[in-house]
């Protein structure tokens, strides 16, 4: 069958309408991909932000969790007197005072200087320190719960925090004439632990 060169010509509008309007529905189809990729990529933006904006106010609270607590037990320390300068009379005070009540033997003590805890891990924190005096104890002993019920008096009742870093208990030498004598000898280093205010 054979088209007439008059029908080429009618044909030729509609055939041109026609390209244009799959030019124009692939380019619609084409935006409208776009658009949804946009869309999709807006969407996925949005969702790690609120994932990210949620991450920061959980570690807010956490922060303000940990603050109170630290903030308790810094008014715990601050209670027992455990922030601020050493005081030594007290200290002495305290074990002349527990030696009688328990009435323990002999207690030899030597405290030095404070210095910087070289402890691992331990920082200061802010404007606070944390120092401590090292004490050398030696005691005589009618057995082990005297050293036992001495050291928690003083961790109990004394301006500091008491740290054991080492005891040796030994016997005292001769057996003891009467079963009130002291059989033991212990030889303690124990560091006296405040928080104190860094020195600027």
């Amino acid at each position: 069958m054979k088209i007439a060169r008059e029908d080429y010509r009618k044909l030729a509008f509609p055939s041109a309408a026609a390209v244009v309007l799959v030019a124009l529905g692939a380019a619609f189809v084409a935006t409208t991909e776009h658009y949804l990729d946009a869309a999709k990529s807006a969407r996925e933006a949005a969702k790690v932000r609120r994932v990210q904006a949620q991450t920061r106010v959980e570690r807010v609270a956490e922060e303000e969790r940990e603050i109170s607590r630290n903030l308790v037990h810094y008014q715990k320390m601050v209670e027992r007197g455990l922030v601020g300068q050493e005081n030594r009379l007290d200290l002495i005070d305290q074990i002349a005072r527990i030696k009688k009540e328990r009435k323990l033997f002999e207690i030899k003590y030597n405290i030095d200087p404070q210095k910087p805890l070289d402890y691992p891990g331990v920082k200061p924190a802010g404007e606070l320190d944390f120092v401590a005096s090292r004490m050398k104890l030696d005691m005589l002993l009618l057995h082990e719960e005297d050293l036992l019920d001495f050291l928690a008096d003083l961790d109990l009742a004394g301006k500091s925090h008491l740290s054991v870093r080492g005891c040796t208990i030994s016997r005292s030498g001769a057996p003891p004439p009467s079963s009130n004598a002291p059989r033991l000898r212990s030889e303690c280093q124990i560091d006296l632990i405040v928080l104190r205010q860094v020195q600027s």
